[in-house]
């Protein structure tokens, strides 16, 4: 953009994105330019610029990251475009399992502990959705999922969380993508899964003891404790992000689609991982070819949303339930 002023000089600025070839992340190259301006004015007038640009579009992030708490970012792809949308979570400890005060608990979540996470990560703010694993499918030629729902009714692919998907085709999908942007993408833990859907709280769900089919996507026709009743049913995922995020700004922790986990299925909390690690093959009570689903899904009771909540599946296994969302790791 060019500006002829007589009276305040002319004004250029131009703006574009390059690729660094050894990490294919986007180095933003401004330059700004008025006649007779000091180098200080320069400066703090071009940061100005290109942090109000981050704040409106986002931006990808450069080697030497320096992420804040909650902050959210996009890796570029060496292919071209952006990945998943992340958020920065910190490090901290909580009480891992179902609270006592609970009106509905099942054995496998009974035995609570202390967990510390004591590295930060990011994880999905949203599901992946099919647009996303789609890119996957048309780079490699794998299997592409179906949006098919009930009988014959597709309930598409735009914004729509990923389902008909199995652990192993998770897993497919974060190596490519960790390929794509030279950045260690996995599926979440068990712990990582359960601490980001808390946000810091204590309760069933984010949202305090009771969750209403206003604030995500369940079957209400089923009753919790003494929390009102609301009898309504979707009967189908709802786009990501439809309903408000919890207090660290992740969408759709309780209910929409199960999500797949990195750890193998355990009976029980006994013996378990204190410093939020995936939980593989220790102890006498693991099944590894049976994977971790958390957080419930469009069909699911209120009781199945809970925060503590825990069930599993095969590693092959696939429906129209389950999906998954990824975590990064940070430096």
């Amino acid at each position: 953009m060019l500006m002829n002023n007589p009276a305040r000089g002319y004004l250029m600025y131009q703006s574009r994105t390059k690729f660094n070839a050894t990490s294919g992340l986007p180095i933003f190259v401004a330059a700004f330019k008025i006649p007779g301006m000091p180098l200080r004015e320069y400066l703090l007038s071009l940061t100005a610029i290109i942090l109000l640009f981050c704040l409106l579009h986002g931006c990808a992030l450069s080697p030497k990251e320096q992420l804040q708490p909650l902050q959210k970012f996009q890796d570029s792809l060496r292919d071209g475009g952006l990945g998943p949308k992340m958020v920065a979570i910190p490090g901290g400890s909580f009480i891992m399992g179902a609270s006592p005060d609970e009106p509905v608990q099942f054995e496998p979540e009974k035995l609570r502990h202390k967990v510390t996470i004591k590295k930060p990560f990011a994880i999905g703010q949203y599901e992946i959705t099919f647009e996303e694993f789609d890119r996957f499918v048309a780079a490699t030629g794998y299997r592409k999922p179906s949006d098919k729902g009930w009988g014959t009714m597709h309930w598409g692919r735009v914004n729509m969380p990923l389902f008909d998907v199995t652990w192993r085709d998770a897993r497919r999908y974060v190596e490519w993508l960790s390929k794509q942007t030279g950045k260690h993408y996995r599926l979440p833990t068990e712990a990582e899964w359960e601490y980001a859907a808390r946000a810091g709280t204590t309760t069933a769900f984010h949202t305090g003891d009771c969750i209403h089919t206003d604030q995500a996507n369940f079957h209400g026709r089923h009753e919790f404790g003494d929390c009102p009743l609301p009898p309504l049913y979707r009967g189908q995922p709802t786009p990501v992000g439809s309903f408000e995020p919890n207090a660290w700004g992740l969408y759709d922790m309780h209910g929409n689609i199960f999500e797949w986990t990195l750890d193998c299925w355990h009976d029980s909390y006994e013996g378990a991982p204190s410093d939020g690690s995936a939980w593989m093959d220790e102890g006498d009570n693991f099944n590894c070819e049976r994977r971790v689903l958390r957080g419930g899904s469009w069909s699911g009771r209120p009781a199945d949303l809970r925060s503590s909540f825990r069930s599993h599946n095969d590693a092959d296994f696939k429906s129209i339930f389950i999906g998954f969302r990824v975590v990064r790791e940070l430096k």
